[in-house]
């Protein structure tokens, strides 16, 4: 005796939401299990904050915002038989994405403040500095504060609107947030790299490679290649640097004139075109958000987490509680403090593994 086709059709669409159910009550079951979230490690994840004011500070002077990182270390000729390790210092300038590069000796804390007055000579006191948690970045600022510890309120006071430099500290193990640095860097050591290959450059040698690869990168285009002819060329920094875009070709035409008042225009108006492209070209490539697009649950604290430790053996990652939490601007939660066994460290929320919520999953 067959069955009903209509019978047969309601008992396979049985079936067919039972697997469905029991695969989501696994999954859920999955979800909620601890063994199972250390073992998987997934670390947290949240929307990507919005740009700082500093990063969209237009007509502003060029490394008024700056960013700094080290790199190398590059082995360097000193002798007929003796070689040293010598480091560079990248600084990039947040709106204008101008690099400027020197030579250390070693990463203390005192080779850098040479470099911090090389800097300053050079391209004038920047407003913020934000860099990675380097020792010779945290001696650097202790000093500078012991520098003005002894001084009356009034001389702190000339000398804050005056010369004052504000350091931010990035959380550690988050390099993403230094990253307009970080990015900069590979482009010089990639283009060190193909220019010296395995050679032993002189101290001089390599300041020299230095310059000219900063120069290099700075023609580099830093928003939209216009593909218009009435755009003219694209936007490089050596634009607002030096005023032209090579180092070969100037800009024209030049109007002849001894008239200070002119030349004063002539400058200004230089200025004021880069900043009006850079508007076009440059500042709607920094709006859209190309990763981090969804909006997660918000790490709290008395969460029980595990630390993505990248030095550490995979099964073997510290578990430890949230202590405390930062807020950013837009009040979701991107660093947190954890306590652990060996003490109290500061982590991006893409460093933490939450295996067990403070709520529970009731």
């Amino acid at each position: 005796m067959y069955m009903n086709e209509d019978i047969m059709e309601l008992l396979q669409l049985l079936f067919k939401y039972w697997i469905v159910g029991v695969t989501s009550l696994a999954k859920t079951v999955k979800f909620r299990c601890v063994k199972c979230r250390k073992f998987n490690h997934r670390v947290e994840t949240q929307l990507m904050v919005e740009l700082p004011a500093e990063r969209m500070a237009s007509f502003t002077p060029p490394f008024y915002y700056i960013a700094c990182d080290y790199f190398g270390p590059y082995n360097v000729k000193i002798g007929r038989r003796k070689t040293a390790k010598h480091y560079g210092v990248i600084f990039t300038c947040l709106n204008t994405r101008a690099v400027h590069i020197e030579v250390v000796t070693d990463c203390s804390t005192m080779e850098f403040m040479q470099v911090l007055r090389r800097f300053f000579a050079i391209r004038g006191k920047p407003k913020m500095i934000p860099s990675d948690n380097g020792t010779q970045f945290i001696g650097a600022e202790r000093q500078l504060r012991e520098m003005i510890r002894g001084w009356t309120k009034r001389e702190l006071t000339e000398f804050c609107a005056e010369q004052e430099v504000t350091w931010k500290f990035i959380t550690p193990l988050a390099p993403h947030q230094n990253g307009c640095a970080e990015t900069l860097v590979k482009s010089c050591k990639l283009a060190l790299k193909k220019a010296v290959g395995e050679q032993k450059l002189t101290p001089f040698e390599l300041h020299t490679c230095f310059q000219e690869i900063a120069n290099l990168v700075n023609e580099r285009p830093i928003g939209r290649i216009p593909n218009d002819p009435d755009d003219g060329k694209y936007v490089c920094p050596n634009d607002i640097l030096l005023g032209r875009a090579s180092s070969r070709v100037p800009q024209g035409p030049f109007r002849p004139s001894k008239n200070p008042r002119d030349r004063l225009e002539f400058v200004q108006q230089i200025v004021d075109t880069f900043w009006k492209r850079w508007s076009r070209d440059v500042f709607p490539l920094l709006v859209p958000r190309r990763k981090w697009n969804v909006d997660k649950r918000n790490t709290k604290v008395d969460d029980v987490v595990i630390l993505a430790d990248p030095n550490a053996i995979r099964g073997k990652w510290n578990i430890g509680r949230i202590s405390e939490v930062y807020p950013g601007p837009d009040g979701r939660v991107r660093n947190v403090r954890v306590k652990t066994s060996n003490g109290h460290f500061s982590r991006p929320v893409n460093k933490i593994v939450v295996i067990y919520p403070v709520e529970g999953y009731e």
